[in-house]
């Protein structure tokens, strides 16, 4: 197995909608794919890994970062309404934009990674900044070497291994026991 990691970068924009921001930078974009051998293609099929998540992030942290920018917008479109059209037209528009936006950006923000999203044309990934590229980096060689070594187990599913379990003194047997009932 092989990761394969391609970097560009491009001139962000003065505004961003999504993800919401105001001024102009550069924003780094990191391409990772998988390249397979011919067993761990086959393992791939046998067990249906390409389904599997490698990553699946915390929807209620997602969710919280989401809405946040989505109030901003929320805020923005309610002053701009209530000045051009009424109180509830502006609240309604106001409470609608929030909605949406928060779906929107938790769609953005959620990091979810199958094995499908790496195998297939792989997956690009944007970075604000070269210190998140190089962590991103770590990141998506971390749960490479996982994924390997599951493809590694994989091998050996139908196996049966002996687990010698030896004997403890009679002091440390003592705790181990009572350690167990406790907890």
């Amino acid at each position: 197995m092989n990761l394969l990691l391609n970097r560009d970068q491009k001139s962000a924009a003065l505004f961003s909608l999504i993800p919401l921001k105001f001024g102009s930078g550069v924003i780094f974009h990191l391409h990772a794919e998988l390249e397979l051998d011919d067993e761990e293609k086959q393992l791939m099929q046998k067990y249906k890994f390409a389904q599997a998540p490698l990553v699946l992030s915390d929807p209620i942290d997602d969710l919280k970062q989401a809405f946040r920018p989505a109030l901003v917008l929320g805020l923005i479109v309610f002053v701009v309404f209530w000045i051009l059209a009424t109180f509830s037209t502006a609240l309604s528009l106001a409470m609608l934009v929030t909605l949406v936006m928060t779906v929107v950006y938790f769609n953005t923000l959620r990091e979810l990674i199958l094995v499908q999203h790496l195998l297939d044309g792989g997956r690009t990934f944007h970075c604000d900044s070269i210190i998140e590229l190089i962590h991103k980096e770590a990141f998506l060689e971390g749960i490479s070497e996982y994924l390997r070594q599951v493809l590694e187990s994989a091998k050996n599913w139908n196996d049966r291994e002996v687990i010698p379990i030896k004997p403890l003194d009679k002091a440390r047997a003592k705790q181990m026991v009572l350690s167990a009932t406790r907890g």
